[in-house]
């Protein structure tokens, strides 16, 4: 057996263990909160042990797209049949890193999906711990954000491409952005980083008890010392890191503001609430691990998605309301294992500010057209 096929069985290995555990983590977690909301019908035998092979396949499938195939590294980067990279910053330990945080997501996802389509609720259990688990991931080691190949300029030659990850202004290392925007000493920069968490605290959380929520001894206002003391010392720190942070609460930020707007808006056109508030705080979790420009991908594929699943269920269960989380974590899993090709296909649109907010504006249209259709499609199918 060859180093390389070792190697690969002992990924495969891992990675198998990795999901089994993951998998079983999710249905205990799920099973109790449907057991704590009166749900316990829901968690039967066969289908927490189906969901459990279904994480172990999962694991080992993204294992393989991501670390042996290299599916998400641009090509440009990749020599021969992708076993091989011309930039060290694609190492196997980057890989691996990126990997068990899309893991990570993937499991909130799959949670907030189950609960969602049962209970039509996204609970603050996963989108809270998931946008600190996010941010704390993209300030530890932010290469696991999503991979590109940036352009280092050289003055002899023609640019040189070199691995990077997309922060919120393009390349994080080889496109760094407005320096005023950046760490100390520049008070721009953490202002924009305080200000967005001070809004996420506000909007995207709630007090545990009505009656705690002027005590500053509270979980939730501890959550917002902490995590405003934390963001101050990594400004002071800076560095990519600091970068990584920023782009990870840019992506909060636009991602869960589009996805308001757009619930905002529908609502007010349909006379009724169009969408939970729980899309939005799942949206903006998402945008804490993969950025604004991947959330704005999402947000388009899952107009199309949340279309399709809901002529599928008025047309096989007469069922006129859906949720519309699942289709939101169904796109952003999409966009992951396949960001090489939606980023080479649509990263010029994201180069220009004209295109760029032609596509925000095409996905909020996208949205509210696919609303209305879905109205029309639900009266006509009712008789309405």
């Amino acid at each position: 057996m060859t180093a390389s096929l070792a190697g690969g069985l002992w990924g495969a290995i891992v990675a198998g263990i990795i999901g089994a555990v993951l998998g079983r983590l999710l249905t205990i977690a799920v099973s109790q909160w449907f057991a704590a909301t009166e749900a316990p019908e829901f968690v039967d035998g066969p289908t927490l042990r189906g969901i459990e092979l279904a994480a172990i396949a999962a694991a080992l499938a993204l294992w393989w797209w991501e670390v042996r195939l290299l599916g998400q590294v641009p090509a440009v980067l990749c020599v021969g049949s992708g076993a091989a990279v011309e930039s060290e910053a694609v190492s196997g330990l980057i890989l691996g890193c990126r990997y068990a945080a899309h893991l990570a997501l993937f499991w909130l996802l799959a949670a907030a999906t189950w609960i969602d389509l049962r209970q039509r609720v996204i609970p603050d259990w996963i989108t809270v711990p998931g946008v600190l688990a996010g941010l704390l991931c993209t300030w530890g080691w932010p290469a696991i954000l999503l991979p590109i190949a940036g352009e280092v300029p050289r003055s002899f030659a023609a640019p040189r491409l070199e691995a990077d990850v997309l922060g919120f202004l393009g390349g994080l290392r080889t496109l760094p952005g407005a320096e005023w925007l950046g760490a100390a000493p520049h008070l721009p920069g953490l202002l924009l980083a305080l200000t967005i968490f001070a809004l996420w605290w506000t909007v995207c959380t709630e007090a545990a008890h009505e009656n705690a929520a002027q005590c500053w001894l509270e979980p939730r206002s501890i959550l917002l010392v902490l995590g405003l003391a934390a963001v101050l010392a990594a400004w002071i720190v800076g560095g990519d890191r600091f970068r990584g942070l920023q782009s990870s609460l840019v992506g909060l930020a636009v991602s869960g503001g589009i996805v308001w707007a757009v619930r905002a808006g529908a609502s007010r056109a349909l006379g009724r609430e169009a969408m939970g508030f729980g899309d939005v705080t799942l949206m903006a979790m998402v945008g804490a691990w993969l950025g604004w420009q991947a959330c704005v991908l999402t947000f388009f594929l899952a107009a199309f998605i949340g279309l399709a699943h809901g002529i599928f269920q008025l047309v096989r269960h007469q069922e006129s309301e859906l949720p519309f989380g699942p289709s939101l974590c169904l796109a952003a899993a999409g966009v992951v294992v396949c960001w090489r090709p939606l980023w080479e296909t649509v990263s010029i649109h994201f180069e220009d500010p004209g295109r760029l907010a032609a596509v925000v504006a095409a996905v909020v249209v996208l949205t509210a057209v696919t609303l209305f259709g879905w109205r029309l499609v639900r009266e006509r199918l009712n008789g309405v």
